[in-house]
């Protein structure tokens, strides 16, 4: 009760202080003057209270029947009164003005005749008095009540704009600082493709030098290989210092940061808490929550209508956990729209799990977990190398065998080479440029998941193309990042896909999900044109319902349908947004009884 009081608007307490003076009114009348009640003083006080308790009760746990019992009781109540102490009908104008206060545009027809016309014609005559008095009185209340909500309307209606004018105002200064950080990132790229490769190349060229130079010029060669070393070490911090500035804190201090500008912007009250012992994580699980917290404050305060947020970010040895807490209005049934699959397709990609309760009036509860691979690689990762520049190969080679968990077994130039190697030493992850003499890295990659699917296949290049790496995907690759990405990151990518996960570059990614819901809702305006299926399924989505029907799991209907797991996750969540459930299981159990598959 004491927390629905905090959340009282001034008009609240108006209310309740009408109906207060009616209660003070009522018990008085007695102890005044113990004629104006001809019957039992204790059955009226009883009443009163039972008319003053009830209703207010209802209206703060089922509002939808407030009204109907606000009715019924004061207009018992007075056809009592009108019998018992008829000196008293007065006091009715003050419970009808509360009436007219709690009625809405679209039902105060029926109280207002109730109140205004019926019950005081009944007190008039049940008392033996005329009712045009009572008529006229009880019908003004219930005008000013009523003129008074619509001004209440109107402020909370200017309010609600006030709070949209805020989160605009946010969003804006969100989108200038992605723009700024997007354009950061491209330049940084672009420098790392050009001033890092001949860096590479030069440090590869100079080594190559030591064996055929006098032993008196190694100490040369050891200083220009380490000052180039040093030179590209610190082209790379610098780098990423600029193409990640608003994440490059740890992730509770990125986290807090934005909770503290969405307080400064919003208002709201948002208490962030960190459990456990804080480990280092790629950016891209940073990127993630960060995107994930933004769009759960978002909405806690756009359609929750909350006051008060709590954040928890939870570390263990097993998984990173985001809890976000919100006491708004909740919702009986959680749609997920294009916000709430972005933030699910962000988390599996990282296979990691998006979960949500909500319930009227009990605020929504989001738990975002991404699992850590902390333990070690018992047995090194076996890689092979694909790529026509062999200086990239052996950069590669050596950044990759300084880390006890990766062997790489072998570099090939081009694809041909690729399947040879596969061939002979079955590798765990083939990491391979996409554009090659030859046969290409698409044919290798289809060639390589025909002959050994658990071959897993990741794609590295040096330019961002979303078709090309949604195109990989689809056929089967496991991965797709830029060369310009970190080493550290590159590891943990690598380990991540080992393990079973999927990892594609965050710049990337952004681009990829845009087309892929472009190229959505084009397929679904073709296919609605051709086919009609129930709640706007597609024919592939009716499909994939089907097999989920028939017990299938996501791996076992990529292999039939030809296509990633990824992308059947992708399918599956807009099926599951379409149907309006949360779930595999609900999904099934909806399709069974109401016959669509």
């Amino acid at each position: 009760m004491f927390s629905i009081m905090k959340k009282w608007f001034w008009y609240d307490w108006i209310l309740v202080a009408i109906r207060t003076i009616w209660l003070v009114i009522i018990a008085s009348a007695g102890f005044v003057d113990s004629s104006l009640i001809a019957g039992s003083f204790w059955i009226v006080i009883s009443f009163a209270l039972v008319v003053y308790l009830v209703p207010f009760i209802v209206r703060y746990r089922k509002e939808a029947w407030y009204l109907a019992v606000e009715v019924t009781a004061t207009g018992s109540f007075y056809l009592y009164i009108a019998y018992a102490a008829p000196e008293l009908l007065w006091s009715f104008v003050l419970l009808v003005i509360t009436i007219g206060l709690s009625s809405s545009r679209t039902t105060y027809v029926w109280p207002g005749i109730l109140c205004g016309i019926v019950f005081p014609v009944l007190n008039g005559w049940i008392a033996d008095r005329l009712p045009f008095e009572f008529i006229f009185s009880c019908s003004l209340g219930f005008a000013i009540g009523f003129t008074f909500n619509i001004l209440i309307q109107s402020h909370q209606q200017a309010r609600i704009i006030q709070e949209q004018k805020q989160l605009l105002e946010q969003h804006i200064k969100r989108i200038e600082e992605l723009t700024l950080l997007e354009e950061r990132t491209r330049l940084s790229h672009e420098l790392h493709d050009t001033i890092g490769h001949s860096l590479t190349s030069l440090i590869v060229g100079v080594e190559s030098l030591r064996s055929s130079v006098p032993h008196s010029q190694i100490e040369k060669i050891d200083s220009l290989v380490g000052i180039a070393q040093h030179s590209m070490d610190d082209i790379r911090k610098h780098l990423h210092q600029i193409s990640q500035v608003p994440l490059s804190h740890s992730l509770s201090e990125s986290l807090l940061q934005l909770t503290e500008e969405f307080m400064k912007s919003t208002g709201i009250t948002v208490k962030f808490r960190v459990i456990g012992s804080e480990t280092l994580v790629m950016q891209k699980i940073n990127f993630c929550l960060h995107r994930c917290l933004q769009e759960s404050l978002t909405n806690a305060v756009r359609y929750g209508q909350a006051s008060m947020i709590s954040v928890q970010l939870l570390f263990d040895s097993q998984q990173i956990r985001l809890q976000i807490e919100d006491n708004g209005i909740g919702m009986e049934e959680i749609q997920f729209g294009f916000e709430l699959n972005g933030m699910k397709e962000r988390i599996e990609l990282l296979h990691g799990t998006l979960s949500m309760h909500s319930g009227p009036g009990q605020g929504t509860f989001v738990i975002c977990n991404i699992p850590l691979l902390t333990e070690p690689v018992h047995d090194a990762i076996r890689l092979l190398i694909a790529d026509e520049q062999v200086i990239i190969t052996d950069s590669l080679k050596q950044i990759l065998d300084q880390h006890v968990d990766f062997n790489v077994i072998g570099t090939a130039e081009n694809g041909r080479e690729a399947l040879e190697h596969c061939e002979r030493s079955r590798p765990d992850i083939v990491l391979m440029e996409f554009r090659m003499q030859g046969i290409d890295g698409l044919e290798t990659l289809l060639e390589i998941k025909q002959r050994w699917p658990d071959v897993k296949v990741v794609f590295m290049t040096t330019f961002e193309d979303s078709l090309q790496a949604a195109t990989a995907l689809e056929r089967g690759a496991e991965g797709y990042m830029l060369k310009s990405i970190h080493p550290r990151e590159m590891k943990e990518a690598l380990k991540l896909i080992y393990n079973g996960g999927t990892w594609i570059d965050q710049s990337v990614a952004t681009r990829v999900f845009e087309e892929m819901k472009r190229q959505r809702e084009q397929l679904e305006k073709i296919g609605s044109s051709l086919e009609n299926y129930p709640y706007g399924l597609t024919k592939r989505e009716m499909e994939i319902l089907e097999h989920l029907s028939g017990g299938l799991r996501y791996k076992s209907i990529a292999a039939k349908l030809f296509l990633s797991e990824g992308t059947i996750r992708n399918y599956c969540s807009i099926l599951y947004s379409k149907l309006s459930v949360n779930n595999r299981e609900e999904a099934i159990k909806m399709a069974r009884t109401e016959n669509i598959v």
